[in-house]
């Protein structure tokens, strides 16, 4: 049920880094049964998924224990290679399906945690139910994009490695030399594509349109978008980490009496809560620097007022 109008999450200017920082955790703390409860939902979801893969995975034989690294100062036999690709192979398998359930959960509850924070700035709050029906409409639109968001700058450092290495035979230098123009793209990409899921979920625009609204607002403070989205980047790890702590601890004290179920439950535990907390906060953290690069573009605290 929608609420009224309330005190505003962030000032109706442009924002400074501290101001966006403050107000994502101003969301957390002022509508946590929405963004909190999603993000909870998403988080059970992403933990179930690596549960059950890592239990099919130990079902089929496999060990999910890491194995001991080659000491690099000695000759590294093919045997070995072979040997450690073999031991990391269902780690990887387990890593891989948690990474796409994270993927797509992510995808999909950040068109709801926009829609939520973007009332918020206005003062207003809506429900879960609510944001959930102005975000299923747009659901296909949102995970295209963001595939598209993950593959262009992957695409990028894979063209500049196959580069170099395609021109190694002149100087091995230049696979390197290929690797930084590869990833230097991939930089500039992220940064480029950095609020486009904000403006089309917001804009209700189509893929190709919300990819050039993003480097529009980005145009003319890439550096600073740079540093704002590895601060976004780092705090929501930092954020994850902190609370995810404690279970991590009691995992690890149950783990010397229990580890086949009292660690790896504890663990699981931890992951949920840190992802409850680390997904809103980025939607949360996106959707304020989209507003922000919006306030220097394109002046919208009148429509804002209204």
């Amino acid at each position: 049920m929608t609420q009224g109008p309330g005190a505003s999450l962030i000032p109706q200017r442009n924002l400074t880094l501290s101001e966006i920082l403050s107000g994502s955790f101003n969301c957390l703390r002022r509508m946590p049964k929405t963004l909190l409860g999603i993000g909870l939902f998403s988080g059970f979801f992403i933990g179930i998924s690596n549960i059950l893969t890592s239990a099919l995975v130990v079902k089929n034989g496999e060990s999910l224990i890491l194995p001991e690294i080659p000491n690099p100062a000695s000759v590294i036999t093919q045997e070995q290679i072979e040997e450690l690709v073999n031991a990391l192979a269902p780690t990887l398998k387990v890593g891989l399906i948690t990474s796409l359930a994270l993927f797509f959960v992510q995808a999909i509850s950040a068109g709801m945690f926009i829609h939520i924070v973007s009332n918020g700035i206005s003062g207003v709050k809506i429900s879960v139910t609510e944001s959930w029906e102005k975000t299923r409409p747009q659901l296909g639109r949102i995970v295209g994009l963001s595939v598209v968001s993950f593959l262009l700058p992957t695409i990028s450092i894979v063209i500049g490695l196959l580069i170099g290495v395609a021109l190694s035979g002149i100087s091995s230098l230049l696979v390197f030399v290929g690797l930084g123009i590869g990833l230097g793209a991939a930089i500039y990409l992220w940064i480029g594509l950095q609020v486009s899921i904000p403006a089309l979920v917001l804009e209700e625009t189509k893929l190709k349109i919300a990819l050039k609204r993003s480097f529009f607002l980005v145009k003319g403070n890439f550096f600073r978008v740079l540093g704002i989205g590895l601060m976004g980047l780092i705090t929501s790890q930092a954020l994850s980490i902190v609370v995810s702590t404690p279970f991590t601890i009691l995992g690890a004290v149950g783990a010397t009496e229990d580890p086949t179920t009292s660690a790896i439950f504890m663990s699981s535990m931890g992951s949920i809560i840190g992802y409850a907390f680390m997904l809103p906060f980025i939607a949360a953290f996106t959707t304020l620097l989209y507003t922000d690069l919006k306030f220097r573009k394109e002046n919208i605290v009148t429509d804002l007022a209204k």
